[in-house]
């Protein structure tokens, strides 16, 4: 288990606010096609929707994944980044947005101003395997 909005409401005072780092997490990793096969197809207007802009990261997370984060949710490469990444996320999210990360506004606006920095680090990430395997950037993803 990755996360779960559970652990974070005596910080955040409400559940709605818990969500929001954990959801912006899952609306970055949805876009970027991180997402397992089963999340997608079982959720699948949700994702739709996310991708669209019409529903937060924190909707498809309480409604589509019962406000948790686990391996079960992301595919292989979502998973290894994860397990990599997620542990100092909330260092990240707190270095955007400042020290209390349940006082940010659940929108698309806040989102745009972390996602470049989850993105720099998938690239970083997708670069060590790169490196290590020496095939053309093209060829990673087959």
């Amino acid at each position: 288990m990755h996360d779960d909005v559970g652990w974070h409401l005596a910080a955040a005072g409400s559940y709605e606010r818990a969500a929001v780092p954990l959801g912006m997490y899952v609306a970055w990793l949805a876009n970027h096609h991180l997402l397992s096969e089963t999340v997608v197809e079982r959720c699948a207007t949700l994702v739709t929707r996310l991708r669209f802009r019409e529903i937060t990261g924190s909707e498809l997370v309480i409604s589509g994944c019962a406000g948790l984060l686990d391996g079960s949710h992301l595919n292989a490469e979502g998973q290894a980044f994860t397990v990599q990444y997620y542990p100092g996320y909330l260092d990240d999210f707190r270095d955007v947005f400042g020290s209390d990360p349940y006082a940010v506004r659940d929108d698309w606006e806040h989102y745009d101003r972390l996602a470049p920095r989850l993105t720099r680090a998938l690239m970083r990430f997708r670069g060590q395997g790169e490196r290590r395997s020496r095939r053309p950037w093209w060829r990673l993803w087959k």
